[in-house]
């Protein structure tokens, strides 16, 4: 293991203080399944959380109240950190590591609740969610305000449910933060054209994440739904959005001083697309188009 790593996955437990708080995560070094394992990314992304709190878009002051989901949970870090900052957060996996991200959730919220700064404490629920299963994206009700997730990336054969996944949980106002360390240049590649079809996406800067946590392979981003709509014949307008979806993307620029890596192109085209996700997407044209006044 590189010596620069933050965390061994050797280790049974973790321990990391954000916000004024020790978090005590378990890890099953002896499982075989990677969700039970406090991954760096999710080291870097609560850091990185904590770091731009003070003010802006990720002060408890904004984000209180909100609803969160996080894809991938495993040990539950990410999630615990948007819940110190005020979110309603589901974090969701797999059956099997429900148990464990269970445990995690209960004992340090436990905690923080015990402590004398609660009162800014959102809350956090656990669910199960395979990506792409529409009861189990039915019962967390959607759209959600944010959705992260991190090194939830790390095959290619992931790359299709979990987009589709993201989009079936995304409303027009949606922040999508992931969190990801490169293992495969060709997935890295795949990931990162698949994203850029389907969202706008901005890669957080260096300066933005926390100095000691952060790693050369390690990236966040943040990333928003197109604004676009695929019309019949797939007819596309690929010099502006059809639609704006309010200020929420100005805001994103602000927050994060980027303009790289906005570029407004048609999604994927041979995504397939069933008859309850297209329901989804209507509806979602519908929240659009009622804001949109014609003259």
């Amino acid at each position: 293991m590189d010596e620069d790593r933050l965390n061994s996955p050797s280790t049974s437990a973790v321990v990391i203080d954000v916000l004024g708080h020790h978090l005590h995560l378990s890890q099953d070094p002896n499982s075989k399944h990677l969700g039970t394992t406090v991954w760096d990314s999710s080291m870097v992304f609560i850091k990185f959380l904590e770091k731009n709190s003070r003010k802006g878009r990720f002060s408890p002051s904004k984000l209180k109240g909100k609803r969160a989901i996080e894809l991938g949970a495993g040990c539950g870090l990410a999630g615990l950190g948007m819940a110190l900052l005020g979110c309603n957060v589901v974090s969701t996996d797999q059956i099997e590591v429900l148990p464990l991200l269970m445990k995690n959730i209960a004992r340090n919220t436990s905690w923080i609740m015990q402590a004398n700064d609660s009162a800014s404490l959102g809350s956090i629920e656990v669910a199960e969610l395979n990506w792409g299963n529409e009861d189990h994206i039915r019962a967390v009700c959607p759209p959600f305000d944010y959705i992260i997730g991190t090194d939830i990336v790390y095959a290619e054969h992931l790359l299709e449910p979990l987009v589709q996944t993201i989009m079936a949980l995304s409303g027009p106002r949606t922040t999508i933060m992931l969190g990801y360390e490169i293992r495969s240049t060709t997935v890295h590649e795949q990931m990162i054209q698949i994203w850029k079809d389907n969202f706008v996406v901005k890669t957080v800067p260096k300066a933005k994440m926390d100095i000691k946590y952060q790693h050369p392979s390690i990236q966040l981003f943040i990333m928003e739904l197109k604004p676009l709509l695929k019309l019949e014949g797939n007819l596309q307008n690929t010099n502006a959005p059809l639609l704006s979806s309010g200020n929420h993307h100005s805001e994103t620029e602000d927050d994060l001083s980027e303009k790289e890596g906005v570029e407004l192109i048609a999604p994927v085209a041979d995504m397939k697309v069933g008859d309850w996700e297209s329901r989804r997407h209507g509806a979602l044209a519908a929240r659009l188009l009622k804001d949109v006044k014609i003259s």
